[in-house]
């Protein structure tokens, strides 16, 4: 139990007035309250050698106590930094920054090294990132101490501060993978190392270790697509090799992936299970948007599996060139000098409207019909006015979408004005 220096101070002062009191006269003040050089032989009257010197042991021990108490309160006090106030101590050194959480992963040809860390604008000690890698035997120990991975390691990147993005959770480092000159079945080990601009290096980070797969299938080729009215077609061309030079190539599938061209967001895999033929349907584009594609192959691995190479990217804007059907089913009356015309409305979602044409002839040619409307029509019916009585007139009608696509002409239909 600790207790404070004005509380010592006290139970100090209580014990010196108690001692006092019952024995004033045969005490001689003390020269130093923590010394017991005070006590004096003259100062003990005649009551008796043996009572003075009882009377004297007694006030010494109790002095003696009082110093024991003082000493560990000291002592307390002196180890839990209370006191007087005197001048500031230098902080503390803080720990350097150590990466823990330092994974691989490979893809195709790359061995992809993650690690949290967040580089802040506040973080002004960082100079750079040092990582390390041993190419091993796959059936060494998996234990290495860091002084012997020290000795045996290269430094293969060097990666400066103002290279590791701002304010991300998650940096990353590529290392490549050259599978013809690679060992087979090698284990590569990385770690990686925080270096101040101080000078100061921290402890390694933990070992991230991988055994590349080499008969990896290589990448996919001629990617093509072909639009549709209602999907992306892609095709593409199978590998027949491996990365190692070996054949058949080891392919358990494909996968497909597709982003929008400019975009920020990384390419999104739309396929939800693995891809059995060398084809695929897009059916959730945009008509007028630009994607870019790219397939992997997947080949088979001891844990799973492991995709290829990207193939080259693929761009390709959806332009509709699809026009409507034509308008079916059109019922034509004449009433009061006026003829009347009505239709059932197209089933396509991109249907703007429609466009009514007319001639006195049937066997007009297309492009001498008069078209009648000034803008599309977006109800499924139409009043001719401008006709003459006894006059029979001609009409078809077209569909027309978003894209400025016009459907064919339908049936012709024809009336005489009513008088």
């Amino acid at each position: 139990m600790k207790i404070s220096v004005d509380t010592f101070c006290s139970f100090c002062r209580l014990i010196r007035r108690s001692v006092s009191d019952r024995h004033s006269r045969h005490l001689t003040a003390p020269s130093s309250f923590f010394s017991l050089k005070g006590l004096s032989r003259q100062g003990l009257p005649g009551a008796g050698l043996g009572v003075g010197l009882a009377r004297k042991s007694a006030l010494a021990m109790a002095l003696a106590k009082c110093l024991v108490v003082g000493i560990v309160v000291v002592g307390s006090i002196g180890s839990s930094g209370c006191g007087k106030i005197g001048d500031p101590l230098p902080p503390l050194p803080r720990a350097p920054l150590v990466v823990e959480d330092l994974t691989v992963a490979q893809e195709g040809t790359r061995l992809v090294l993650r690690f949290p860390l967040v580089r802040s604008r506040l973080m002004r000690g960082l100079e750079r990132l040092d990582i390390y890698r041993v190419i091993e035997p796959p059936g060494a120990p998996e234990g290495m101490t860091p002084e012997r991975f020290g000795t045996i390691a290269t430094l293969i990147a060097s990666i400066p501060a103002e290279e590791i993005p701002l304010n991300r959770s998650t940096a990353s480092y590529v290392d490549r993978l050259e599978p013809r000159q690679a060992a087979a079945e090698s284990r590569y080990r990385y770690a990686l190392r925080i270096v101040t601009r101080s000078g100061g290096e921290a402890d390694l980070s933990n070992y991230a270790t991988i055994i590349p797969l080499l008969e990896l299938a290589l990448a996919p080729g001629r990617l093509a697509a072909g639009q549709q009215e209602r999907a992306v077609e892609l095709s593409w061309e199978a590998p027949t090799a491996n990365l190692s030079g070996r054949m058949p190539a080891n392919i358990a599938g494909y996968n497909l992936y597709r982003r929008v061209t400019g975009g920020v967001q990384p390419m999104a895999r739309l396929n939800e299970s693995l891809l059995t033929e060398t084809r695929f349907e897009d059916r959730g584009f945009e008509f007028g948007v630009e994607y870019e594609y790219e397939v992997r192959a997947v080949s088979r691995a001891s844990a799973g599996t492991v995709e290829s190479d990207a193939s080259g990217v693929l761009s390709h804007r959806a332009a509709d060139t699809f026009a409507p059907q034509a308008p079916g089913s059109i019922t034509i009356a004449s009433i009061g000098r006026m003829v009347s015309l009505f239709w059932p409305l197209n089933s396509e979602p991109d249907v703007a409207g429609y466009n009514v044409y007319r001639a006195e002839d049937g066997a007009t040619p297309p492009e001498q019909w008069r078209r009648l409307n000034a803008q599309p029509l977006r109800s499924g019916s139409f009043r001719d006015d401008r006709v003459v009585a006894g006059r029979e007139y001609f009409y078809q009608i077209t569909a027309v979408d978003r894209a400025g696509n016009e459907s064919r002409r339908s049936t012709t239909v024809s009336e005489t004005v009513s008088p």
